[in-house]
């Protein structure tokens, strides 16, 4: 009997490698990543040296990109989230190389990470418009490790296989808001804030109170494991560079739910 090869992926704005190791877990095959901060990539080298990396989407998307059972990627989403309040984003919206990365290398699979925002609505009608069913998520980071980082999931999956798919995201509603709950026989956690990129924002997340210490900050490695990231992930950095990266990371446990889910569905497409 011939063993099966494992699913290959594609990772857009790999960061630290969040989608990475969480489909790895679920026995996916890491084949190119695609990130272009220089911190960030020195992480990926540690723990992937012998994968193919680009720099910036924008030249990625011209290269002739190998073929991948699956896409993944958190592009930024500093233009759409709340804590701009209001205020211009210097980062520009790049789920449009998002979909054109999907549209040359034309994955089965496609899986993007971000907040909670109503342009969402139009990444899935480019995923249609390429042939893809689709579904939106919204899961919570508190479901898998003690985080509460709420974020939303757009997944585009082969239309012959997508109802199964849905099947296996039973427990989750799949309404226009992409509100979810935690897996069925999941018990929430003791809770950390949702992290961010801000190591010392103080009164929005990053600071515990230590009995008989009072109030310090997160360690490195509690943010860490708090993401689902052994202990040291990022050990070669700074301390505030290690908190910028891991507070931008995709949660390791909730992708490798969602390639789990994938892997349930079958893989004929």
């Amino acid at each position: 009997m011939c063993e099966e090869k494992p699913r290959t992926v594609g990772s857009l704005f790999a960061g630290i490698g969040g989608f990475d190791l969480g489909l790895e877990h679920a026995g996916y095959k890491v084949e190119w990543q695609v990130e272009n901060d220089r911190f960030a990539a020195t992480i990926l080298e540690r723990h992937w040296p012998a994968v193919t990396r680009f720099g910036d989407i924008r030249e990625a998307v011209r290269c002739e990109l190998p073929a991948v059972d699956v896409v993944c990627g958190g592009d930024p989403c500093p233009i759409r989230s709340r804590a701009r309040r209001g205020r211009a984003s210097i980062h520009p919206d790049l789920a449009g190389y998002f979909l054109a990365v999907v549209g040359r290398v034309r994955p089965g699979w496609v899986v993007r990470e971000n907040v909670s925002a109503p342009d969402v609505r139009d990444f899935v009608v480019g995923l249609e418009r390429l042939g893809y069913g689709t579904v939106v998520v919204e899961l919570n980071s508190r479901d898998f490790t003690a985080q509460n980082r709420r974020r939303q999931y757009v997944v585009g999956g082969p239309r012959s296989r997508f109802d199964v798919f849905r099947e296996r995201l039973a427990a989750f509603s799949v309404a226009d808001d992409g509100r979810g709950t935690r897996p069925q026989g999941e018990e929430a956690q003791t809770m950390a804030h949702c992290l961010t990129a801000h190591p010392r924002r103080l009164a929005e997340d990053n600071y515990v109170l230590d009995p008989g210490l009072g109030v310090r900050s997160l360690a490195a490695e509690e943010r860490e494991l708090l993401q689902g990231f052994p202990a040291g992930w990022t050990k070669e950095l700074s301390w505030s560079r290690r908190c910028i990266l891991i507070g931008r990371a995709v949660t390791v446990p909730v992708a490798t739910w969602l390639g789990q889910r994938m892997n349930e569905s079958g893989r004929n497409y």
